[in-house]
């Protein structure tokens, strides 16, 4: 037998698949939106519409030795549909990233109780975890921005495969409510914006986040945002259509919902025409928002100090308490005849010179031989009750 080459082929293909078996199976499986447990299969609808690999591989991956591979970015989206497409494909695959390690670490908590539960029981919820991790590592696997509907649907169908496993198990161990936000499946928008609850900017002049509003309210877009026909237009007048909303009801539990601190109520004291107003001494002495604030607008601009505090003006009280300074750059010298010729009955009752009254405009002598009154040392004229 002799052996020689009898000719060489014009062209040569590697057959991959060889040795690098089912390679992309589990990215097959995502964009088919098939493979799962405890969901209905869900295909892409760039699948349905035969969208092939190679239309959004189309970027040079640069692995050494396997100069033919390509990987898909956001340019090969923008190449089909336009700029308006910037940045939905990072926001996709940190999003689902983000939902995946939460919904994962809910799963490996789980199973550390796994050991304790009586051994039948841990059997069958130790099947249930194994579903739950095949469908958190389907995702992984599979990139589930290949298909972000059917990857919320895996991650949710984990939630609920690790909560009969605790149940049937007796683990002890709580499922948490995880913050997926509103299922893709229910809402169209989300479909292409997802991750829009990390978005923020303006809106009337004020400082707005998607996150509370779709996040944690679960609210539709349809609720501030034009219809698909004319996508991205916004339907609020202004901060009125918001207050229809958020001060439906007034209550200290709504106001905490948005407002931080306790009760809803802002730490810090507020800067009034009058003075400052600290919300807290008030809480704590037993009032509640609506008080003061009347819905749906919220304001409190028609409430006057007096209508509580109605012998706040007197001498001996501390003026220091609402009026926090630039008090002496509004009043001229004069003010040293009395308060009452421009505040008129208000202040009527400051009928005498104290040292609470004297801080109020020199608020720099506050620890100026105290405790000691002003009058002590200086001449003072008599002050007018009004």
């Amino acid at each position: 037998m002799q052996h020689r080459v009898l000719s060489l082929a014009a062209t040569f293909e590697l057959d991959c698949q060889a040795c690098h078996q089912r390679v992309h199976n589990d990215q097959r499986l995502m964009y088919a939106g098939m493979g799962g447990h405890g969901t209905d299969n869900r295909p892409s609808s760039m699948y349905l519409a035969r969208v092939l690999c190679q239309s959004c591989h189309g970027l040079p991956a640069e692995v050494p030795g396997h100069e033919e591979v390509q990987r898909a970015g956001e340019a090969t989206c923008m190449s089909c549909h336009g700029i308006r497409y910037a940045n939905i494909l990072p926001n996709w695959q940190r999003e689902i990233e983000r939902r995946r390690s939460e919904v994962a670490s809910v799963i490996r908590a789980a199973r550390q109780t796994l050991g304790a539960a009586p051994l039948r029981a841990r059997a069958r919820a130790d099947s249930l975890l194994r579903l739950a991790e095949e469908n958190v590592g389907l995702v992984e696997r599979g990139k589930g921005a290949h298909n972000i509907g059917y990857a919320d649907d895996l991650l949710r169908a984990s939630l609920r495969l690790a909560r009969q496993a605790v149940e049937v198990g007796r683990l002890t161990y709580s499922v948490p409510d995880l913050d997926l936000g509103p299922a893709l499946a229910e809402n169209t928008c989300l479909q292409c914006h997802l991750g829009v609850g990390g978005q923020e900017g303006a809106f009337a002049g004020q400082a707005f986040s998607h996150g509370p509003h779709v996040q944690r309210a679960a609210l539709d877009c349809s609720e501030c945002h034009t219809p698909l026909a004319e996508h991205g237009g916004i339907t609020l007048r202004g901060r009125s259509s918001c207050d229809n909303c958020h001060h439906r009801v007034i209550d200290p539990l709504n106001c905490a919902v948005c407002h931080a601190g306790p009760g809803g109520a802002p730490q810090q004291a507020i800067a009034t025409e009058t003075g400052e107003f600290p919300h807290q001494t008030h809480l704590e002495a037993g009032l509640d928002c609506s008080q003061c604030h009347e819905a749906p607008a919220m304001s409190a601009s028609g409430v006057r100090c007096e209508s509580c505090h109605d012998r706040h003006h007197e001498p001996d009280n501390s003026c220091l308490s609402c009026h926090r300074g630039g008090v002496m750059q509004i009043h001229p010298p004069a003010a040293h005849s009395g308060c009452a010729p421009c505040h008129g009955e208000r202040v009527a009752n400051i009928t005498e010179w104290s040292r609470q009254v004297c801080t109020v405009c020199h608020v720099d002598k506050v620890e100026h031989n105290a405790p000691a009154d002003c009058v002590l040392c200086h001449d003072m004229p008599a002050l007018s009750g009004g």
